[in-house]
């Protein structure tokens, strides 16, 4: 397990997480949002990532989290070919119908929505407002995504009322 922090240009925060994939566009990590609470994915875009810095493993945070980790353990593998191609991690978040969070150029904006279509520069996305209002379809730029978020409880939670929603 590789434990790490990652630099994101402009952006104050770190992102920290187990890094589960590095292609030659995208790193995938697990997200580790606070202490030892593991919270969803995180595909970071390697044009905006200014450094990554490893924790080291006899640090408590690495010894509980690689427990942890192996306990809900995924398979990377699964991601190893979307993250050296745009159209491909666009593709498979569109098949499989995830509802994500887009980051650009702030990192206190999220666009949250459903992949709806994918080209070779962009795709789209059918996104929804802070009030989970759809809110138009959006052209993104694949060149100017900081980071795709998925499954996270924030995302999870919407999810709940969408779904409950749509068995109305």
């Amino acid at each position: 397990m590789e434990l790490v922090k990652i630099k994101i240009k402009r952006f104050k925060e770190l992102v920290t997480g187990i890094l589960l994939g590095n292609g030659t566009r995208w790193s995938f990590v697990r997200l580790n949002v606070v202490d030892y609470v593991l919270d969803g994915f995180q595909f970071t875009n390697k044009r905006y990532i200014s450094d990554t810095y490893e924790i080291k493993e006899d640090t408590l945070q690495y010894k509980i989290l690689s427990i942890k980790n192996k306990a809900k353990e995924i398979l990377p593998r699964l991601f190893s070919d979307i993250l050296d191609d745009d159209n491909l991690l666009c593709s498979f978040l569109k098949e499989k119908n995830l509802l994500i969070a887009v980051c650009l150029h702030r990192e206190d904006v999220l666009y949250v929505g459903k992949v709806k279509e994918v080209n070779f520069n962009f795709f789209t996305l059918d996104s929804y407002d802070t009030e989970l209002r759809k809110s138009g379809i959006i052209k993104i730029e694949y060149s100017k995504v900081r980071y795709i978020q998925m499954q996270t409880d924030y995302l999870d939670s919407l999810c709940l009322i969408l779904d409950k929603e749509n068995t109305k």
